[in-house]
């Protein structure tokens, strides 16, 4: 009989668990069912399922209802009062679940089967407390390839962090995890670049991204520059160091400017006496001053935002459906 290394307990029954955010998702049920089906069979002791609908405005959740009642796993869904995005949801299906192993994947469906069942093999024998699938390939159109190539890429070589090349969306978690991972309750922040944060044995495991099977990405242009935002002021201080320097070049050609001036004024050069040196002077200072502003403003507010001490999502509901 195979044992569980996180618990010690025999896989005689589910030690893991999928989560799946569910968000305009009614075309994709079918298949992720399907496809959890197929996993359980090749992981010791089976899976269950977590659905989380994330204020999904079509008739998924009606819809997972419905089927639940002819499926062989074991299926919960959680409902958030209205859409507070991937990363809440994800946090809210990994604070309800207590298994040995979680994984979360999206309900397009975009990793083969066999990148989860490493997850979880790799967890259950205690070799990996995170597993990280590492996209080697990807079907994607040419600017959101870009794109996602240069987010990863400005995250490894800029901001330190050790994510892999080409990035992830999808992981595995051991219960230490887990639990460290959900502890967090920031707002407003990048779910990945929290995973990288709290540390623990990561193993990295590679995949060829697929085609999704049905749908659209809900995944907006929009959407990625908050994350791309979140990522920076959450994780990072490099704004507020590229202002410092930035106010530092600013001191030192007002300087250079000024001794010109001052020069220019001793010799009789000026014709039309400082009009030059303060056009140039207000407009690199206005400059400045609206760049820093910004700057600040996003760590304000996210600050704010935190003070308030909200949470990062609401739930409405919780219950197994067979």
């Amino acid at each position: 009989m195979e044992v569980c290394q996180v618990c010690k307990g025999q896989l005689t029954e589910p030690h893991a668990v999928a989560v799946v955010p569910l968000y305009k998702s009614v075309d994709h049920i079918p298949h992720v069912l399907r496809y959890v089906e197929t996993l359980s069979n090749s992981i010791p002791g089976g899976i269950d399922l977590c659905f989380v609908s994330d204020g999904s405005p079509d008739d998924s959740v009606g819809r997972l209802r419905d089927l639940a009642r002819q499926s062989k796993i074991r299926i919960s869904l959680l409902e958030l009062s209205r859409n507070f995005g991937a990363g809440p949801a994800v946090h809210a299906g990994l604070s309800s679940v207590q298994h040995c192993v979680s994984v979360v994947f999206g309900s397009d469906l975009q990793e083969p089967e066999e990148l989860f069942t490493e997850f979880a093999q790799r967890i259950l024998s205690g070799s990996a407390e995170i597993c990280l699938g590492q996209r080697v390939s990807r079907d994607d159109p040419f600017l959101q390839n870009f794109f996602a190539r240069a987010y990863w890429w400005i995250n490894r070589n800029i901001f330190g962090d050790k994510s892999p090349k080409g990035g992830f969306d999808v992981f595995g978690l051991s219960r230490k995890a887990r639990e460290a991972l959900v502890s967090l309750a920031e707002l407003n922040t990048s779910l990945t670049s929290q995973l990288q944060w709290i540390g623990f044995d990561q193993a990295v495991v590679p995949y060829a991204r697929r085609v999704r099977l049905s749908g659209e990405s809900t995944w907006t242009f929009r959407r990625k520059l908050k994350l791309f935002a979140d990522s920076v002021y959450g994780f990072s201080g490099i704004p507020i160091a590229g202002l410092f320097f930035a106010g530092f070049l600013g001191f030192c050609l007002v300087a250079a400017v000024s001794l010109m001036t001052l020069v220019g004024w001793i010799m009789g050069w000026m014709e039309v006496k400082g009009y030059v040196t303060i056009v140039l002077m207000l407009g690199f200072s206005q400059a400045l001053n609206l760049i820093g502003f910004g700057i600040l403003g996003g760590y304000v507010y996210r600050t704010f935002d935190n003070s308030k001490r909200r949470p990062k999502y609401v739930i409405t509901s919780s219950q197994t459906l067979n």
